[in-house]
């Protein structure tokens, strides 16, 4: 075999330029690719909102720039653009049950989801995830319309990453699924 690389591929469901591609198809398709998992807070007390989301990508090292994709018509939309202040918590493996909650459009607001967060008030004023591999506090920087979503850009102000070795909760085809670690030797 020359050192060129095979393209053969399975039969695709790959459409024209023109072609409208079916958004359950899309979102299928985009299930392929694995994600860690996150519950984004805005507010604490009675202003508590919180939504489990995977669109969440580091920005900038200079300045500490954090983007999130939330819902346009959503409580937390909402909650962000009044309190100008978001968290992103990493959730770890065994955090499918908070995951699933918050990923409800039942999910629960103000005081009970503050109980049901469980975590302290971060520096933005923000609920923590009791629990979570990571929460990052960020003030409000930037905002763009994306289709159905609003993509904010936060400025990060804080970090809180508990001491010990979780594994993050990952979402992967549909559903949960672990990561395989190997110990060095």
């Amino acid at each position: 075999m020359s050192g060129r690389t095979s393209t053969a591929t399975a039969p695709s469901t790959a459409v024209g330029a023109r072609s409208r591609i079916d958004p359950v198809v899309y979102r299928t398709a985009m299930g392929l690719l694995p994600t860690g998992v996150t519950v984004i807070t805005a507010g604490c007390g009675q202003g508590t909102e919180a939504v489990t989301a995977s669109s969440v990508t580091s920005v900038s090292l200079n300045p500490l720039l954090l983007l999130i994709s939330v819902g346009a018509d959503g409580r937390m939309r909402r909650r962000i653009d009044e309190h100008r202040a978001f968290t992103v918590n990493v959730l770890a493996a065994g955090q499918e049950a908070l995951s699933s909650l918050f990923a409800s459009r039942r999910r629960p607001s103000g005081a009970e989801a503050q109980l049901r967060l469980g975590g302290p008030v971060g520096r933005t004023g923000n609920v923590h995830v009791d629990g979570a591999l990571l929460s990052v506090d960020c003030r409000l920087e930037h905002r763009y319309p994306g289709g159905d979503h609003v993509l904010f850009v936060g400025r990060v102000e804080a970090l809180r990453a508990p001491v010990g070795q979780a594994a993050p909760l990952v979402y992967h085809r549909g559903g949960y699924t672990a990561l395989a670690r190997e110990v060095a030797a």
